[in-house]
């Protein structure tokens, strides 16, 4: 989804357990940042390397649903048919479903517990949630028990590993004004863009068993693979967008239509299959069902309406991904110009990049929803900026990989899909907009969010994260920390291998946090328990300085002693300029950080004197304090130069050692 920070790319943009200092963990109190980090041993299950392991497993849950758009009463009104299958090595003797909608019931702990001003709030007077008919289990009518927006389906004999079930349930379901879903009043018709609009089976894990967080409005969601078969019936006059892909077209829509979503799927170039001046004036009567079928996804989303303009092309000849966009009339001449396009970049780029996109469509909403993401599908409401339209696409699709093609569990991690898809966005817009790749603006956010007040950790649960700072940790700063890490501290060679590997192993799987730095270093081949540390399981800050300069040779050499004066470490970048006006960049690898606080660093100048020193040039690290950062030697009369420090680089190291233990 789109946070409410302003990132590097433009973006109006708007996903763990928050611990108290006496309940932190004891990888994140340990007094080295260096020491090895206790993972849980998973066995065969999950590997050491960060691999699945051979004895991997993981659920599974098949859909087939038949829904009605109901316009005149504003609501859904459905049916589901899941096959579960349960390949865990456990009986089960109940399921959880997911009622994600019930977070807007005005008794739920969501709308008890938010604050007025959050995003997705709906209106006070919206009564909604789901309204439940009746449940069955291979034919057997149930009794669910529902509690807050989760609900336990027994079973009257226990599931054994390898066993499937079906599971049958009616629904109704008030379509909410706003939040992940909702409606767009255009001038034209309601655009109707509906998401988490059905009870779906939790997730049944290796690591929390049934996970049974409810939604609460911030923290987004973890669900099943499965495949879809969805018959959606909406009035005839309607376009309807969709996960998947459409398999009745003949049904639905006209000989021409067909005619020119035939010539889309060979071009690169936008087709419009139903162009603004085709929408209709008054509307054909009756209904249509749309019938589109998905498969190896983990949701299932949509919109319909009256008011749909319809554009697409594939993303590239060789990748014939349909590259589709759905806009009512206000989104011109934006949307007409350029959504499949910047579509169509999105889904090369990260192609390229990460791991080829696995499905057959693409699709972009303009409608009420700022941004936010589903299989194949993607809602953004920008309507007027080329850099925002483009933003905001980017960012939703990126979450194509992550979460839709790795699977994490947003509502612990949020930043394994936020923070990842904040990264690769950083390079996706670069390349888009021509521009050499400068890093980010979040070095200096980051910096003064840490120099202030100490905030939680990356780690921290989003639905307990303390107001304001939801896009700091699970967009801005691992976004971030994911930049220094390829940049600063292995390179983008070793980081790409080391980040495709993690894409490649755990793509159509589910990845915990410790799969992920386990496998970074497994495949980078390097030992970061000090930056998961520093970065992801505490709210470290960072203080390089420079302490003492011997700047004229002594026996050929000249030295500077530089000190790391908090919690944090990372490697240091130092800008040496001589007396001759050359400059080197000398470089101290973080572990010399492992045995001190205050590390000399000596080399032969060839003669030449130095005249300054500048810690971290580029500006890459987010230093609380840059005052200490940078040595200017002085002269004498006969500008000769000084061998001597100036005091205001002088920290207390003594301070500097304790705050890096404590």
């Amino acid at each position: 989804m789109l946070s409410s920070l302003v990132g590097r790319v433009g973006v109006v943009a708007g996903c763990v357990l928050a611990l108290s200092a006496s309940a932190q963990p004891d990888y994140a109190g340990s007094d080295s940042i260096f020491s090895p980090i206790p993972w849980q041993d998973h066995g065969e299950v999950r590997l050491g390397s960060g691999a699945p392991g051979p004895d991997y497993w993981q659920q599974r849950a098949d859909y087939e649903i038949d829904v009605t758009l109901d316009t005149d009463n504003t609501k859904l009104v459905g049916a589901i048919r899941c096959t579960y299958t349960n390949n865990s090595r456990h009986e089960l003797s109940y399921l959880w479903l997911n009622l994600e909608q019930n977070a807007f019931n005005p008794d739920s702990i969501g709308t008890r517990s938010m604050m007025p001003d959050l995003w997705w709030r709906v209106p006070a007077e919206f009564e909604g949630g789901f309204v439940l008919g009746d449940a069955a289990v291979d034919g057997e009518i149930v009794e669910l028990a529902v509690y807050d927006a989760m609900a336990k389906v027994p079973l009257s004999d226990p599931m054994k590993p390898g066993e499937s079930l079906v599971f049958e349930l009616e629904f109704e379901l008030p379509i909410p004004p706003s939040g992940r879903l909702g409606l767009y009043e255009s001038e034209d018709g309601t655009v109707y863009q509906l998401a988490h609009w059905f009870p779906n089976v939790a997730v049944y894990d290796d690591k929390h068993g049934w996970n049974i967080l409810p939604h609460q409005g911030d923290g987004e969601f973890y669900t099943n693979f499965g495949n879809y078969a969805v018959s959606i019936t909406v009035p005839a006059d309607h376009l309807v967008a969709a996960t998947g892909e459409l398999v009745n077209a003949e049904e639905v829509l006209t000989d021409e239509q067909l005619e020119r979503l035939a010539k889309a799927n060979t071009s690169t170039e936008t087709v419009s299959i139903r162009s603004i001046d085709e929408i209709p004036g008054t509307g054909a009567e009756g209904t249509n069902t749309w019938r589109f079928e998905a498969k190896d996804v983990r949701a299932f989303a949509f919109a319909s309406s009256r008011a749909f303009a319809w554009d697409a092309a594939i993303a590239d000849e060789d990748r014939p991904v349909l590259c589709q966009a759905f806009y009512p009339r206000e989104g011109t001449p934006l949307w007409s110009d350029e959504a499949v396009q910047f579509g169509r970049h999105s889904i090369n780029y990260y192609s390229d990049w990460l791991f080829e996109y696995p499905y057959p469509t693409a699709t972009n909403v303009n409608g009420i929803v700022g941004g936010m993401e589903y299989p194949m599908i993607v809602f953004c409401a920008e309507q007027r900026s080329y850099e925002g339209l483009f933003g905001v696409t980017d960012h939703e699709f990126g979450h194509e990989w992550y979460p839709m093609i790795v699977n994490s569990d947003e509502r612990r991690h949020g930043w394994m899909d936020e923070g990842f898809n904040t990264f690769i966005n950083y390079y996706s817009y670069a390349d888009f907009m021509n521009e050499s790749f400068k890093g980010s603006d979040y070095n200096y956010i980051v910096g003064k969010s840490i120099a202030s007040t100490p905030t939680q950790p990356i780690m921290t649960y989003p639905d307990r994260i303390r107001g304001g700072d939801l896009g700091y940790l699970v967009y801005g700063k691992p976004g971030y920390a994911m930049q220094l890490l390829r940049e600063y501290v292995l390179g983008p060679d070793r980081f790409d291998d080391a980040f495709k590997e993690y894409t490649r192993r755990w793509a159509f799987k589910s990845p915990k946090p410790e799969d992920f730095f386990r496998t970074m270093e497994d495949a980078a081949g390097d030992d970061l328990a000090w930056f998961w540390r520093g970065w992801f399981y505490e709210s470290a800050a960072i203080d390089q300085a420079i302490t003492d300069v011997t700047a004229k040779p002594r026996r050929g050499k000249v030295g500077v002693v530089i000190a790391n004066l908090d919690r944090m470490v990372m490697p240091v970048q130092m800008l040496v300029t001589y007396d001759d006006g050359s400059q080197e960049l000398r470089k101290v690898p973080v572990e010399a950080w492992a045995r001190t606080d205050v590390f000399p660093v000596q080399w032969d100048s060839a003669g030449k004197a130095i005249t300054r020193v500048e810690l971290d040039p580029e500006k890459w690290l987010p230093d609380i304090n840059r005052d200490n950062n940078v040595f200017e030697a002085g002269t004498d009369e006969e500008g000769e130069v000084l061998d001597k420090r100036d005091p205001r680089n002088v920290p207390s190291t003594r301070e500097g050692s304790k705050k890096k233990t404590q």
